[in-house]
């Protein structure tokens, strides 16, 4: 079996994908920004808020693909399982895994760029 080379967009979408998870992380790690003040802002508060804006952007791209495809995304990039662990988790054969993850990068891909977030 040969395996297509991903496209730039795609490298761009898994590499958004892993900054996604990293910055969720973070998010959850963290402590949480006073929205209450106003006026100047510590340059650690402005840096949480566009981390927060990030996961909320990607949130959104990614939800629009379907919940199958958001799953073996989510699996195979950001928990790193195996092909085989998604087809026993998914219930399906590791054919239809094969031909998953590319589609569902693809369209991944295509929403990121709809939403000019690539």
């Amino acid at each position: 079996m040969s395996i297509a080379p991903m496209t730039t967009d795609e490298v761009l979408a898994v590499a958004r994908l892993r900054q996604w998870a990293v910055d969720r992380l973070k998010l959850a790690a963290a402590k949480t920004v006073d929205y209450t003040r106003s006026g100047w802002r510590e340059r650690s508060n402005r840096d949480a808020d566009a981390r927060l804006v990030r996961v909320i952007d990607f949130g959104r791209a990614l939800a629009r693909l379907d919940p199958e495809q958001q799953l073996v995304l989510v699996l195979h990039y950001r928990d790193r399982e195996k092909e085989s662990r998604i087809a026993v988790a998914l219930g399906c054969s590791l054919r239809k895994i094969s031909y998953l993850i590319p589609a569902a990068r693809q369209r991944l891909a295509a929403e990121l760029d709809r939403l000019n977030l690539l």
